[in-house]
């Protein structure tokens, strides 16, 4: 998630303090990346305004606009987010703050952050499978077999940690 904000911009400072409880708090444990960039201020009002903000997300730069012009156009308001899936594709966008909208883009989050969840868990299982398949037909003194059997305790750990956070999306599924 890339958010654009300012510290002049009072729309922005309406938002997020719900970006900070309703999107980063619950999603950062569950994979979510966000960054906010302020447009084109000085590094210490950016610093004080995230203090200000009392945000724990990062805020980051974006001197001259450069990013933002990426995404908007000169003399367009500032307040906007962009929700990015893991394939780098822009599939939500905002401009100014709609607490409808607002509800719909954490829905968004929510199922993208399931879908990389749910890969990555089939990925797993099926390493772990043809891992233990390989171990099964293969020498068992080895140091091949060695190393094969610390990758497989590896890969389990891994998976139960993304079954872990599946439970947690499970639980927390946006009204």
């Amino acid at each position: 998630m890339l958010q654009f904000t300012a510290s002049w911009c009072s729309v922005c400072r309406e938002e997020m303090p719900h970006i900070e409880k309703e999107i980063w708090r619950p999603y950062k444990r569950a994979g979510l990346k966000l960054i906010g960039i302020d447009r084109d201020e000085a590094a210490a009002i950016v610093t004080r305004f995230g203090k200000q903000m009392k945000i724990s997300y990062p805020l980051s730069l974006d001197i001259g606009a450069e990013v933002f012009h990426q995404f908007a156009a000169d003399g367009a308001g500032v307040t906007r987010n962009i929700i990015i899936n893991p394939a780098g594709k822009i599939v939500f966008l905002t401009r100014l703050y709609d607490p409808v909208e607002f509800k719909e883009m954490i829905r968004v989050i929510h199922s993208q952050l399931e879908e990389k969840n749910n890969l990555g868990i089939k990925g797993l299982r099926n390493k772990i499978s043809a891992l233990q398949s390989a171990l099964s037909s293969g020498p068992y003194n080895s140091t091949a077999t060695y190393d094969k059997k610390r990758l497989l305790m590896k890969l389990k750990n891994e998976l139960r940690k993304l079954d872990q956070l599946q439970s947690y999306l499970n639980r927390n599924k946006p009204d």
